[in-house]
């Protein structure tokens, strides 16, 4: 019995198609094509630009939501917040890649600010010394000045006579006082004497209307009805000094703080005085 051939042989001609296809220079190009485009896919996810949230972040994350919410985030909180601040450094990223910070008042605003505070830090001031703040306060004694102070004793009556009714026992006691009588008044919980008060502490206490009459009543007069707050008053200022400059030893605090400012305004118009030679600053319809 005759041997049957082999099964190979009935698929020959469709190998030798493929080998003839594989001869096809369409064929080379389309291959290597596809070898090239999925390499450079590769190659462009392994350049990726990244976000990295780094441990520093994750502390700053964690103390705001302390400092906010008086306790340390749980775990799904925690990733809720590194989720949330992944999306807006994504957010970020992606609009400067577009080019939406470009031309935005706001945001240059801002980052003048921050350039602003990061000179602040790098150029830190020294701690004066007395002499240097005792020479400061000298050339800046307007600057410090003490408010005037009066001597005075009065009588209230109560606004909750009423309005009129507390007006009208201010007249009648005034009278009195006038005559060298007892004016009387109505119980009162702050003093009724003051000696060497200050006019800032009396309008701070009873209000701007009875400290102008305080200001300007003549000396050792009964003056009145002047109202307050309270009610109504007749008042007699027994003495007056007028503002003066408050002493260097009372006000040395605000003295240190404001050479502090006046040295760190300094440094940020040096540092801007270097920017200026650093750039070329071009403005429309100036000649530079």
């Amino acid at each position: 019995m005759a041997q049957a051939a082999p099964r190979t042989a009935r698929f020959d001609p469709a190998v030798r198609g493929l080998r003839r296809i594989a001869r096809e220079p369409l064929v080379h190009f389309l291959i290597i094509g596809g070898l090239l485009f999925g390499g450079l896919q590769l190659v462009r996810g392994a350049q990726r630009p990244s976000v990295t949230i780094s441990e520093q972040d994750l502390n700053q994350l964690v103390a705001y939501w302390e400092l906010q919410s008086g306790r340390p985030p749980t775990r799904q909180e925690l990733q809720a917040i590194v989720r949330d601040r992944v999306d807006e450094e994504l957010l970020a990223h992606e609009a400067h890649r577009l080019g939406l910070d470009k031309d935005d008042m706001i945001i240059r605003r801002r980052l003048a600010q921050k350039m602003a505070f990061a000179s602040e830090d790098l150029g830190a001031v020294a701690e004066p010394d007395e002499a240097t703040l005792r020479a400061f306060y000298d050339r800046r004694r307007a600057q410090y000045p003490a408010p005037a102070h009066v001597t005075l004793r009065h009588a209230f009556f109560s606004g909750d006579r009423g309005a009129e009714a507390a007006r009208a026992a201010a007249i009648a006691a005034l009278a009195r006082a006038r005559r060298g009588e007892d004016p009387g008044g109505d119980p009162f919980l702050l003093p009724l004497t003051y000696a060497d008060a200050s006019l800032d502490d009396i309008e701070r206490d009873y209000g701007a209307a009875y400290a102008r009459a305080v200001r300007i009543a003549p000396l050792g007069t009964w003056i009145g009805p002047v109202p307050s707050a309270y009610g109504f008053h007749v008042v007699r200022v027994e003495g007056r000094q007028g503002a003066t400059t408050a002493r260097f030893e009372t006000v040395r605090d605000e003295v240190r703080d404001a050479w502090l400012a006046d040295r760190r305004a300094a440094a940020n118009a040096a540092f801007l005085d270097s920017l200026r030679k650093r750039y070329r600053v071009v403005v429309a319809g100036q000649t530079p």
